[in-house]
């Protein structure tokens, strides 16, 4: 996605504090959620390569550490593997270079939570294997309130967080419900560091909520989706539906 092909020296001095933020890490995610509270519009759109520039993956809590259930390739509604013909909703990976499969980071809120992180972990996993009857937790991440963020699926495996979205789209959870409430600036900070590691990652294009591709839904709450296009101008990439272009299978 190319930037704006002229600058004024704002934007070149906020392009500047761009990158030394990306190089604080965390520490810098911080001090930019606390500016995304204190001034919900941003006017400079970075393109994506200077804002991936010192992208470093951020520190993410594997799956043994929150003691997540191995995924059950038995399940009723998304079990055994992908075969176009065969079982077409069946768990899918992705082959080759994940930047070939990847467009949209669709963000999500969990809606509930446990009082505790891993708490709330295990109770989505439990209610998407259990009650659903898909093979694993359906998010790629999911951020806490104190900030941690945690492995979901595995990128290689299509997620299963938005119907009819989940092929090209990597799906973020904040735990918690924001319809109402503001995430606290940790898990801001974790998600704007998410992010921006997953934009570099990945390639991506586009940051979207839930609620943009399922009207019957108001996640990821009021709280977060107002912030969103201010994010998306923050990450460089295009805000909305509009640029999901599913790989294969298209499902």
């Amino acid at each position: 996605m190319s930037g704006p092909k002229h600058t004024n020296q704002r934007e070149v001095s906020r392009r500047r504090w761009l990158r030394r933020l990306a190089a604080l890490g965390g520490a810098g995610a911080l001090a930019a959620a606390g500016a995304f509270s204190q001034r919900p519009q941003v006017v400079v759109l970075p393109n994506a390569a200077e804002a991936s520039r010192g992208s470093a993956r951020p520190p993410i809590v594997s799956r043994d550490e929150w003691g997540a259930l191995p995924v059950d390739h038995s399940a009723r509604n998304e079990g055994g593997h992908y075969d176009s013909e065969g079982n077409p909703w069946g768990w899918y990976t992705y082959a080759g270079d994940l930047r070939d499969s990847y467009q949209t980071l669709i963000v999500h809120h969990s809606a509930v939570y446990k009082g505790d992180g891993r708490a709330t972990l295990l109770e989505i996993q439990r209610l998407h294997r259990e009650d659903r009857g898909w093979a694993d937790v359906g998010y790629h991440y999911m951020l806490d309130v104190d900030g941690a963020i945690y492995a979901g699926r595995d990128l290689r495996a299509r997620g299963a967080h938005t119907a009819g979205r989940n092929t090209g789209s990597a799906g973020v959870c904040l735990l918690g419900d924001f319809q109402f409430r503001a995430p606290p600036p940790a898990q801001w900070g974790a998600l704007i560091a998410l992010g921006r590691w997953l934009v570099a990652e990945l390639a991506l294009t586009h940051i979207a909520a839930h609620s943009q591709f399922n009207e019957s839904t108001v996640c990821p709450g009021g709280r977060v989706l107002g912030q969103l296009p201010a994010l998306a101008e923050w990450l460089g990439v295009g805000y909305g539906a509009d640029g999901y272009v599913p790989a294969a299978p298209g499902l």
